[in-house]
């Protein structure tokens, strides 16, 4: 069975064209229309009719005859759009976006959408990767993945039921949390190890000797990966949830200074039950 009858996708890189893919192969929507700033990506939606039903040079102009739409652009441009496209919705529509930031997201677009008959629900469907565009775009990004579905009020019942529905459809785990408490968790587990990535790379960097890269193994491979993601959209994620990330780095400073101390004065029981603690913790991720 169906749950809506057109989905809007706008932005068509890697999260939004999978998401149209996904939509499609598990029979979420009737139709699927799409818009994309750039005029190449565009024509590639339009070579792939078996995913797109439509392809729109205007954001507003692909969403009129919507249900649902999913805002997949970068955190800086969400707002934007919701806002460029807010007169065009029709009646009872549902926008969502797949921003990895909700507070500022959320408030913003819920006001531009006050009073036109549709209704904002973020969602963060954590399922990125460090490759990008239209052409790594695959229906099944987002399997076994969590999602975040980031309702801010009672009156958002009804549509944010039908957000868990479409992303569990897609084979995504599902979890509502509010836009402030879903800002701290993603704080500690996605943008914190960005960070963190990037100084493993800056330390690397400034080893006066041999290029390292030449040396590395899995295990710098595995912890740098989300380095090679696009620097440019970091901009943004950082400073909207600037606050949550300094808590986050505080602690993880803290941490940091804390077993420094510990190799420092040889103490190898706390160095020994710090690295058993996080094999136990690591071992029961899902």
């Amino acid at each position: 069975m169906k749950l809506t009858g057109t989905v809007a996708v706008l932005g068509t890189g890697l999260l939004g064209a999978s998401f149209a893919r996904a939509v499609k192969k598990y029979g979420v929507a009737e139709k699927v229309c799409a818009w994309s700033r750039g005029e190449s990506t565009r024509a590639k939606c339009a070579a792939l009719p078996s995913v797109f039903d439509g392809v729109f040079s205007a954001p507003e102009d692909s969403v009129c005859s919507a249900d649902v739409v999913a805002v997949c652009a970068p955190t800086a441009n969400i707002p934007e759009l919701v806002k460029k496209i807010a007169p065009a919705l029709k009646n009872g529509a549902l926008v969502t976006d797949v921003g990895s930031v909700k507070g500022p997201i959320c408030k913003l677009s819920e006001g531009y959408l006050k009073d036109t008959g549709a209704v904002f629900v973020g969602s963060h469907p954590m399922a990125g990767s460090e490759k990008a565009g239209i052409e790594h775009s695959d229906a099944d990004l987002f399997k076994s993945r969590p999602c975040i579905v980031t309702p801010s009020c009672a009156s958002q019942e009804d549509a944010a039921n039908l957000l868990e529905k479409i992303w569990s459809a897609i084979g995504m785990r599902v979890y509502r949390l509010s836009p402030s408490e879903h800002d701290a968790v993603v704080a500690r587990v996605s943008h914190l190890p960005h960070i963190v990535a990037g100084l493993l790379c800056r330390c690397a960097a400034k080893y006066d000797g041999a290029d390292l890269r030449d040396y590395a193994g899995p295990g710098f491979r595995d912890s740098t990966r989300v380095s090679s993601g696009n620097p440019g959209i970091w901009d943004s994620i950082i400073g909207d949830n600037r606050d949550e990330i300094l808590k986050a780095l505080k602690i993880f400073s803290g941490c940091l200074s804390e077993t420094i101390r510990d190799i420092e004065s040889s103490d190898s029981e706390s160095v020994g039950r710090l690295l058993r603690e996080a094999k136990s913790y690591r071992d029961k991720l899902q």
